[in-house]
């Protein structure tokens, strides 16, 4: 009888995944459907929590956590193509350090890291608005407490996990296409429309995934730096489950921005040829 010892290396990390990961929101999505304002499991089963949250209001964070994951997503993006490109064409020396340098701050405390773009953008006696008075005599408003510093910080955060998805998808571009693309008279627009960016897509889109979802999921940037000036939806569903003590209606918005992420993701993934990025 022949055995695939593949499925036998693999029990262990199966049952990990069923323990970890999907007994905990099969837990969450069946307490979705308890009473609000109870703590048991043997409740009536019922839609109370989905109607109450679409009729609460709860739509406006879930919202503004999309709008920031996709402005987020978008501005990453433009910065990382032309810092994975010079990466990529220098690498080795400089290049190397330039890349373990943005690495690094992945391996510090997010909260510590937006602490400290706090004391940058601090207003008077800020890094930024101190050094502008100082040197060219400008005074600037406010930032801290905005929606424009929440971006400003999950672009700083999330940058990374842009950036290095895409250097790997770059590096998928031969030279040689893009050479031969150029010798028929392709502009730099064409061969970037055309060649570069079909080819690095793998990458491009894995970064992509990373990004919004890490940053549909992201509360610190939006207590730290916009001072609660936007709600996302983290912050609602914290709200529900802690302030509340409501968690059958925090369990729902958690199984809407499950679905929102994954409504996203999987027709994504289907896109995305893990096999040949894996053998680059």
């Amino acid at each position: 009888m022949n055995r695939n010892p593949g499925i036998l290396f693999a029990l262990p990390l199966i049952a990990f995944m069923l323990v970890l990961f999907a007994a905990p929101m099969v837990i969450v999505g069946w307490y979705s459907l308890m009473p609000a304002r109870t703590f048991e499991l043997g409740a009536n089963v019922s839609l109370d929590n989905y109607r109450t949250i679409f009729a609460g209001g709860y739509e406006r964070p879930l919202m503004w956590s999309v709008i920031g994951a996709t402005l987020t997503t978008a501005i990453t993006a433009v910065l990382a193509w032309p810092t994975a490109k010079i990466l990529h064409r220098y690498a080795g020396g400089w290049a190397t350090l330039v890349t373990a340098l943005i690495a690094l701050p992945i391996f510090i405390s997010e909260s510590v890291r937006l602490f400290g773009m706090w004391l940058f953008l601090m207003p008077g006696g800020g890094i930024l608005a101190g050094t502008l008075t100082e040197l060219f005599g400008v005074r600037i408003g406010n930032i801290l407490n905005t929606r424009f510093a929440t971006l400003l910080g999950m672009v700083y955060i999330h940058f990374p996990f842009m950036l290095f998805p895409l250097l790997l998808g770059v590096g998928m571009i031969p030279a040689d296409r893009v050479e031969a693309a150029r010798d028929l008279g392709a502009n730099g627009w064409a061969v970037f429309r055309e060649v570069e960016l079909p080819l690095a897509a793998p990458g491009l889109l894995i970064g992509g995934l990373l990004v919004f979802v890490l940053c549909l999921g992201a509360n610190a940037e939006a207590a730290i730096l916009g001072g609660r000036a936007v709600t996302v939806i983290t912050a609602a569903i914290e709200q529900r489950f802690n302030y509340a003590q409501d968690w059958p209606s925090g369990a729902a918005l958690t199984v809407l921005v499950i679905l929102a992420t994954a409504i996203l993701v999987f027709p994504l993934l289907k896109r995305i040829d893990l096999g040949r990025i894996i053998r680059r």
